[in-house]
């Protein structure tokens, strides 16, 4: 179940595409900018969601304005872990990633409600789809780099779930 959330954008019962866009947008502009490796993830996110062309500008429009945008399509739990892995590839891959980028992938984890197990099996697809793309002289070097960003993001998680009271509402059920 999830827990109450710091911001109104953040989607309460029924996650959907564009409520999920609206967090992860709200979180990235909690310091009123949007940095060049946040907006790589907003990009990369908008397109792991499919969302329509208007929809990042119209939801990027509204966070501004401190209004809140509805609709959009429902997103089930095999959508969400992969949305989850790409965001988290997207994270890693990036070579000047900062902590306020893998607080959006662990954000994602805490609002897509992924389990340690459905955690461990998204990251071992990883791995293993690296392994395959990485040339054997550089592999300790990604296996390294990869366990801290895993390391990162779950410290990020458990900070997350440690702030936020159990069992409440994430956004604005109160």
């Amino acid at each position: 179940m999830r827990r109450e959330g710091s911001s109104p954008f953040v989607p309460t019962a029924t996650l959907t595409d564009i409520s999920t866009f609206q967090g992860v947008v709200s979180i990235v502009l909690k310091d009123g900018q949007i940095t060049r490796e946040e907006k790589r993830l907003v990009i990369k996110l908008a397109s792991l969601l499919s969302l329509d062309v208007d929809v990042p500008k119209r939801v990027y429009d509204a966070i501004v304005a401190g209004e809140k945008v509805e609709g959009g399509t429902k997103i089930g739990k095999t959508k969400c872990l992969e949305v989850y892995a790409g965001m988290f590839q997207t994270a890693y891959l990036n070579a000047s990633i900062s902590e306020d980028e893998y607080l959006v992938v662990a954000y994602l984890r805490y609002l897509f409600d992924i389990t340690d197990e459905e955690n461990d099996l998204v990251m071992n697809d990883i791995h293993a789809e690296l392994e395959d793309h990485v040339e054997k002289n550089v592999k300790q070097v990604v296996e390294k780099g990869f366990e801290q960003a895993k390391d990162i993001v779950d410290g990020l998680f458990n900070r997350i779930r440690s702030i936020l009271p159990e069992g409440g509402p994430k956004g604005d059920e109160r």
